[in-house]
């Protein structure tokens, strides 16, 4: 008879099933990392301060320049923290009327945004539309926090997957990280880390990674008669995947409201990932990379040609840069200094494309 499967192995029977069905846009989004943001994107576990992602692939920043233009106009349009960008109403119109009603419904709209103002809300939005311009879809879990009230968590492409409900709506996020010994001991506790950790713990071996899964889902099984975080209406359970102990977990908790924000640029049918102008655009921006690499390379043969040199002359190849001297016999045409070939390549047709 086969045991029962807890409740790791059905979160990570999940997370496979949704790594699976995110597979087929990984090399898709990993072009767009290279060439129009190179540090954006975290497609290994082990991906973390990647200093060594740089722009080789980028010749011209025309893309990098124009997802930036794109983020800063939907910020500057949509949720600008220089102006008041919401309002608060209330269905009942009637209501509506009331002035003791507007004056809280303002009072409090003037709390929310100086509550976003304090934390890192801004920043974190203008992180979410670049990702969003780029890839087509972006997340960013937003958390209670003690010292500004909330606090977000902006993840970049890859380093999470989601799921949606009958709707179409975003209700799952599964991601996929390391934190270092002493933010999991700081964050859980050391008494709810794996012997691992706590080894590594006592060794001070603090900047040590282990690898963490955090599964935020609908809550299926739960005692509605309770109001504690193990019976709230969405699951939020952190866990180290290869932990001794394979019923335990780091912290188990919960919301009464899904805490991600997980916009989609455009949606076709039943897709759970979303399309953006970093993808159509994605051709455009290749084509303009190998274009300026020959435009490069025409002006570098006009500028430096290569060029035949007696071979008595071998030892005087600095003679040969900007200001040298050659002195050479005039007898015999063949002791002529001249370039390998004439070189007057037409730039017109290239620069106008």
């Amino acid at each position: 008879m086969d045991e029962p499967i807890n409740q790791r192995q059905r979160i990570l029977a999940r997370k496979a099933a949704l790594w699976s069905e995110r597979s087929s846009w990984v090399n898709h989004w990993r072009d767009i990392s290279d060439y129009q943001q190179p540090r954006a994107g975290r497609f290994f576990v082990t991906d973390r301060n990647r200093g060594d992602k740089r722009a080789n692939n980028i010749l011209d920043n025309a893309a990098v320049f124009g997802s930036r233009t794109l983020a800063a106009g939907m910020m500057s349009g949509m949720t600008s923290p220089a102006r008041p960008w919401f309002r608060l109403e209330i269905q009942d119109k009637d209501l509506m009327e009331s002035g003791a009603v507007k004056a809280w419904l303002h009072d409090t709209a003037v709390l929310l945004r100086a509550m976003f103002a304090g934390s890192n809300t801004y920043r974190a939005l203008h992180t979410l539309y670049e990702e969003l311009g780029l890839f087509g879809t972006a997340a960013t879990i937003v958390l209670p926090d003690f010292d500004s009230v909330l606090h977000h968590y902006p993840l970049t492409v890859g380093e999470y997957a989601l799921g949606t409900n009958q709707k179409g709506i975003v209700d799952t996020l599964c991601r996929e990280f390391q934190m270092t010994v002493s933010q999991l001991v700081d964050q859980f506790g050391l008494e709810n880390c794996s012997d691992t950790v706590k080894n590594m713990y006592n060794r001070r071996q603090l900047d040590s990674w282990v690898d963490v899964v955090h599964m935020i889902q609908p809550r299926r099984e739960r005692d509605y008669t309770k109001m504690d975080g193990k019976n709230k209406r969405f699951a939020s359970c952190y866990m180290e995947p290869g932990r001794e102990n394979f019923d335990v977990f780091l912290s188990e908790s919960g919301f009464d409201v899904f805490p991600v924000l997980a916009p989609r640029w455009v949606v076709t049918g039943n897709d759970i990932y979303g399309t953006s102008p970093g993808m159509e655009c994605l051709g455009d921006v290749k084509q303009l990379q190998h274009q300026q690499l020959r435009k490069g390379q025409a002006i570098d043969y006009q500028v430096n040609p290569p060029i035949t040199v007696p071979t008595k002359y071998r030892e005087a190849a600095k003679a040969r840069l900007p200001g040298g001297v050659f002195y050479v016999d005039s007898q015999g045409s063949n002791q002529v200094v001249r370039t390998a070939f004439d070189v007057n390549l037409n730039l017109s047709h290239l620069m106008v494309d």
